[in-house]
């Protein structure tokens, strides 16, 4: 039974993971003797709220991943630019803003080459009509960028998790749990991250899936609330390997960004 992509673009890119939560692209849009064995994917975010408190911080994100799908494996390096503009002790940890800071006496915009995340999947269990797939991962968050610019802490992070589909006729049922270590930095105690999100795609025609996702993470910094945003997707199927996914996300409380809107391109190539 061929399988629905759910591809999630800006910052959940990162978090499920692009879970989120990236459903086996060995079987996506169908099943195929041949396959693509490699993939490109381009993204672009932009998100904004106060976090907390009483200045606006505006980020915008662009990852580039780079990925080989294996029979049993994929592995990927998504290396990123990104801009911070803040007064609000806001840093990105995995492309996300995350408050782990006071606020600055005035506003500043950052720029350059943000972190990479390296990610592996291994396809552990095979969906059938009785039973979900299960597909365990692991991260590496690299720190490729300066620590100073709000665009890393500087530490390499490290994760763990699993993934699950299950797929009930033209609608499937997705989600993931995950476990970070959170590299440390000078000066702020930085708790390491439990992370879980649920979601609903459909396919509505051959050419489009609509897909809704609730996210939720523990909050690195103790007292600060934990991050929650609810996440929508359309990803348009332009050709066999080619997909376009706009989604938007709204944060739940003070911990995520108010507002978020993001775009992701991706192409399969290296049939074999």
């Amino acid at each position: 039974m061929g399988k629905i992509l759910i591809v999630v673009g800006g910052k959940r890119l990162y978090l499920l993971p692009l879970f989120f939560l990236f459903v086996s692209a060995r079987l996506a849009w169908g099943q195929d003797t041949t396959r693509e064995h490699f993939q490109i994917k381009i993204g672009t975010a932009y998100d904004r709220g106060d976090y907390g408190s009483t200045q606006t911080t505006q980020t915008r994100y662009l990852p580039v991943t780079f990925r080989y799908l294996g029979e049993k494996f994929d592995f990927s390096v998504a290396p990123s630019l990104a801009q911070v503009d803040t007064a609000s002790g806001v840093v990105l940890i995995d492309g996300v803003p995350t408050p782990i800071g006071p606020a600055a006496s005035g506003q500043g915009t950052e720029y350059g080459a943000g972190d990479t995340l390296v990610r592996a999947h291994y396809y552990l269990l095979e969906g059938t009509n009785s039973r979900p797939s299960i597909t365990p991962f692991a991260k590496v968050k690299v720190p490729t960028a300066a620590d100073n610019l709000n665009l890393s802490t500087g530490k390499t992070d490290v994760g763990f998790g699993t993934e699950f589909d299950h797929q009930i006729s033209r609608t499937l049922l997705f989600g993931d749990v995950s476990y970070t270590f959170i590299g440390q930095i000078t000066g702020i105690t930085l708790r390491n991250q439990v992370g879980a999100s649920f979601g609903v795609g459909q396919r509505v025609s051959k050419a489009v899936i609509v897909s809704g996702m609730l996210d939720w993470r523990r909050s690195i910094v103790s007292g600060n609330p934990n991050p929650t945003d609810l996440i929508g997707v359309v990803t348009f199927r332009l050709a066999r390997t080619v997909s376009l996914s706009p989604n938007v996300y709204v944060g739940l409380n003070s911990s995520s960004a108010a507002f978020g809107a993001g775009l992701e391109f991706s192409y399969r190539f290296g049939r074999y």
